[in-house]
């Protein structure tokens, strides 16, 4: 690792430092620390002080930091704790989502702005599963009822754009071949998480307990060795390799959740939260260039273009919830249902690599997902602490449905001016 590599990793230290500590002034107590992180890393990236980039191994570092933020992902995945109900209600409000994003996707590639409407349909309604269970955690709603359902429409957020990606990602005559090693891999998931619950009845995590009493680090060794097995299988069979972290926290929950091991989970996300994980989202911000997109008008409005795409495909469905969910509950679930990152930036990034998406369209929905980031999670949670008789009436929010349906159209028409000719594009 050269010189230059060395301070830019201790500059993202730093910033990963000052985050939790801006974090307990009174003025950031209500803001995700992951925004702390994420505008931190803008301030010190290309786009606005430039003193690091994310080239070379700090890029590496992030990829890292990405992989280990979906295998913690997986280690938080608890089927029994969510319930049936969050799980069965999530799984119905993405496949609306995922309908709406094909209408939404498929309006924008009629007038020009879309190369590949289908990759953006499954970008558009992803959840970031792992970004918002320290965000539930910190608000202390992660045990709580409404919780539960946020979680439980977060996992297919998540899940679904992960199966679906690889398939959209292949030549148009391998879909067929990528479907059936998709099912594959899932089957040799599922298989592993079984055995692993065998492991369990037969004693292994009182082995693993031993270990960690007498202060080895081979189970934290073994754990990590497990991931990048994974994370290899699915790179191999040409899927995301988020899907192979994300299995192998399934399968190492299976295996120590609620046994003497467990102290195992605790190790491996204090190694995620306190360096891996960080270093992705400040790398993250470091790679928007914020003066680029807010300065030009095309990517301006390709940016609220799916700014308001993440709102509107993730938060519809909320109507599912009536029966579930008091209403005061409603709106801050869509809030964190369009909360979303990690996918986005994995998906854009493999699209614009296969040549499947715009360049400028990918940078757009990495800054409309940082966006989500830093705005629906401190929303949400302000309208779930705000009493009822303090919040807008439903007149004034009629009235800004209305204003923000308007605004939409003057997008809408001004998206058909700046749109590329598609009969130039390779």
């Amino acid at each position: 690792m050269a010189m230059d590599d060395m301070r830019a990793l201790f500059l993202i230290g730093l910033a990963a430092v000052i985050a939790p500590l801006l974090e307990r002034l009174p003025a950031f107590m209500r803001t995700p620390l992951i925004v702390l992180e994420l505008v931190l890393g803008i301030l010190i990236g290309p786009g606005a002080l430039n003193l690091v980039s994310s080239q070379g191994s700090i890029g590496f570092l992030g990829e890292l930091g990405l992989i280990f933020l979906f295998f913690q992902a997986g280690l938080e995945f608890d089927p029994e704790k969510i319930g049936a109900a969050p799980l069965r209600l999530g799984a119905l409000a993405w496949l609306v989502s995922l309908t709406l994003a094909t209408l939404f996707a498929a309006l924008l590639y009629s007038v020009g702005l879309l190369r590949a409407p289908l990759l953006v349909a499954i970008v558009l309604p992803t959840t970031a599963f792992g970004v918002l269970i320290p965000i539930l955690r910190q608000a202390g709603e992660l045990e709580s009822e409404f919780g539960r359902y946020v979680l439980g429409s977060a996992a297919f957020g998540e899940l679904g754009p992960i199966l679906l990606a690889p398939i959209l990602l292949a030549e148009a005559h391998e879909h067929l071949r990528q479907t059936a090693l998709v099912m594959l891999f899932l089957a040799a998931a599922m298989g592993a998480a079984w055995l692993a619950k065998g492991a369990r009845a037969n004693g292994v995590p009182l082995i693993v307990a031993r270990s960690l009493s007498d202060a080895s680090a081979l189970p934290l060794r073994v754990a990590i060795l497990a991931l990048l097995g994974f994370v290899s299988l699915a790179s191999e069979l040409g899927m995301e390799v988020v899907l192979g972290a994300y299995a192998a926290g399934v399968v190492l929950a299976a295996l120590v959740r609620n046994t003497p091991a467990q102290p195992l989970e605790r190790q491996l996300g204090a190694l995620g939260s306190g360096f891996l994980v960080p270093l992705f989202f400040v790398t993250s911000g470091m790679e928007l260039d914020l003066a680029h997109l807010i300065t030009s008008p095309a990517n301006l409005c390709r940016l609220s273009l799916f700014f308001l795409g993440f709102l509107v495909v993730r938060a519809a469905p909320v109507f599912l919830y009536r029966q579930a969910l008091p209403p005061r509950d409603l709106t801050p679930l869509g809030l964190l249902s369009a909360t979303t990152l990690p996918l986005v930036v994995a998906i854009t990034y493999l699209g614009t690599r296969t040549g499947h998406m715009l360049p400028e369209n990918a940078t757009a929905l990495v800054g409309a997902a940082v966006l989500s980031v830093a705005v629906f999670p401190t929303l949400a949670l302000w309208l779930r602490e705000t009493p009822d008789d303090a919040r807008p009436d439903r007149g004034i929010t009629n009235a800004l449905c209305e204003f923000g349906d308007r605004l939409a159209a003057q997008y809408a028409q001004l998206a058909t001016r700046l749109a590329p000719d598609r009969s130039r594009e390779p």
